[in-house]
């Protein structure tokens, strides 16, 4: 029987989930569930918790978030022991042991139910935290106890990997690798992306492209080591240099990071105009400086498929990023952007030169960001996807 041919109930387990993470990932899976005809709910600690933005859409489950319910995650645990006949699609993030545990009870309690669980590993990040080598599956750092990381994960190995019915990871390069290097993920592992949220009622629209300005803009935790963001600014120096344009630069700032700022302000104070800190940003503010700029650079050292990516692609931005992301692979095959190796300033400063000076390179890679965002980045054909998948398998066993 078809999984549309009667309505289904579909959970998201999150525990740290908080208002904003509904415009990403943890939210808009169970919100696009529910609004093609699923009962779907998102379990998590947080009762007494304002979630203005998520529970307009999207029913959430809170659970008491006190050190009693925190415990081995027994608030989880004894929601499940109640609740898990009721759920046909459990959807957990994450290969963790409390993940992997939350499955196995569901499906100790529910047999029929199915089970998906949501990656955010990257390939190009180096071996993830649980993987050890090709026969074991690691999910506690170096140090800890050596019997009970045994233990665990002898049970993890032995009881709870095959109680995943899916597995999904966010680019196509990242599902080949690892499909081909871990038995249990075989005939399993799909890509799913992360989209936009711009086709949300009252989201800002995409600008016309003459209207944008000559700014190159960069989104996240700026100063960790994985954004890399001392090699965009020395980067800028030398595109600064040579053009008119100027850095915008929106996320919170790691502490350890502003020795390198004050550096940089203290040797450049001819950029200080030329780059701009706008801190966090809510997301209609984000949003609008999507439309106000050129070209989206994200230089990480390592990168899977950040939201902020179908983001600038939506409002029309030329992407220029690192070899190791996960966008690679549409990078590749739809030309909306250039990548450079990673930690190399000169090859940056390069690309951007490269896409600020030629005009017609420039409006091309934007009109194809925008159009694969609209076609393919946006949750509503990533949902689709996704549940055909889900439908597929579900058949398939009965």
């Amino acid at each position: 029987m078809s999984i549309k041919e009667q309505p289904r109930s579909f959970c998201t387990i999150f525990p740290n989930f908080r208002d904003l993470h509904f415009y990403k990932d943890p939210g808009q899976i169970p919100y696009r569930f529910s609004r093609i005809g699923y009962n779907a709910s998102l379990v998590c600690y947080g009762k007494g918790e304002n979630f203005i933005e998520s529970e307009k859409c999207l029913k959430i489950i809170k659970l008491p978030d006190n050190y009693f319910s925190r415990k081995f995650n027994s608030g989880i645990l004894f929601f499940l022991l109640t609740n898990s006949r009721k759920i046909d699609i459990l959807h957990t993030f994450h290969l963790t042991w409390s993940s992997l545990l939350f499955v196995y009870l569901y499906k100790i309690l529910h047999r029929s139910g199915f089970t998906y669980l949501k990656l955010d590993d990257c390939a190009f990040a180096g071996k993830p935290h649980w993987e050890w080598d090709n026969r074991e599956t690691r999910l506690n750092p170096p140090g800890r106890d050596k019997i009970k990381s045994r233990l665990k994960h002898q049970i993890i190995r032995r009881f709870f990997l095959n109680k995943v019915d899916l597995w999904s990871v966010e680019d196509e390069y990242s599902r080949e690798i690892f499909e081909a290097r871990y038995d249990f993920f075989r005939g399993k592992l799909i890509t799913v992306y992360n989209g936009h949220t711009s086709d949300l009622q009252g989201s800002v629209p995409a600008p016309d492209p003459a209207d944008k300005e000559n700014i190159i803009l960069t989104a996240g935790r700026l100063g960790t080591f994985q954004k890399a963001t001392e090699i965009l600014l020395e980067a800028f120096r030398s595109v600064a240099s040579q053009t008119n344009y100027v850095l915008h630069l929106a996320g919170p700032i790691e502490p350890a990071f502003n020795t390198c700022l004050d550096k940089f302000r203290h040797d450049y104070p001819f950029l200080n105009t030329r780059v701009i800190f706008h801190g966090p940003l809510g997301r209609d503010e984000l949003y609008r400086l999507y439309c106000r700029s050129k070209i989206f650079c994200l230089p990480s050292r390592y990168e899977g498929m950040a939201i902020v990516f179908p983001e600038a692609m939506y409002y029309g931005n030329a992407i220029v990023t690192t070899m190791d992301v996960s966008l690679k692979y549409l990078i590749e095959r739809f030309g909306f952007g250039l990548m450079v190796d990673k930690e190399n300033s000169k090859a940056l400063s390069d690309a951007l030169l490269n896409v600020i000076n030629d005009n017609e390179l420039r409006d091309k890679m934007a009109q194809n960001a925008h159009e694969l965002a609209s076609a393919l980045l946006n949750w509503g054909e990533i949902i689709e996807m996704l549940e055909k998948e889900i439908a597929v398998r579900r058949n398939n066993r009965t």
